[in-house]
């Protein structure tokens, strides 16, 4: 399994966890079909984590892992911007990064723009689940 996968799929069992630990009983999905295609593309989009109340999406997921530099820190800002299209049409939407391949400036810049290190996501999902615990 590659490095990006799994971290995904650590995300995964973490916003898992959380859902578990607030009592929500919703559906988590990878690889999802998003039904807002992309804003950047004119096609469709698959987001890496769905969190799903009913059939309907709740929050969508980005992972984005980088263990040396590279194309990821680009992607960052497509994925920025395809989250703040999700939000105006109704769902939730962050994205997670992690890895030590980010440039200081990218990290600084992600951290600003409210994109999540993966050290806090834990943190992250259960203050967004069950804030009043």
């Amino acid at each position: 399994m590659s490095a990006e996968k799994e971290f995904q799929e650590r995300i995964k069992g973490l916003v898992e966890r959380s859902l578990e630990k607030c009592g929500l009983d919703y559906r988590v999905a990878t690889e999802y079909d998003s039904p807002f295609g992309s804003v950047i593309r004119d096609q469709g989009r698959r987001v890496d984590i769905a969190v799903l109340r009913g059939e309907k999406p709740y929050l969508f997921i980005e992972c984005k892992w980088q263990k040396t530099s590279g194309s990821a820190q680009d992607k960052l800002f497509r994925a920025l911007e395809e989250a703040r299209r999700d939000r105006l049409l109704g769902a939730h939407s962050i994205i997670v990064f992690g890895g030590g391949g980010w440039s200081k400036s990218i990290e600084r810049w992600a951290l600003a723009e409210g994109i999540i290190r993966v050290e806090w996501i834990d943190i992250w999902l259960e203050k967004f689940f069950c804030p009043k615990q």
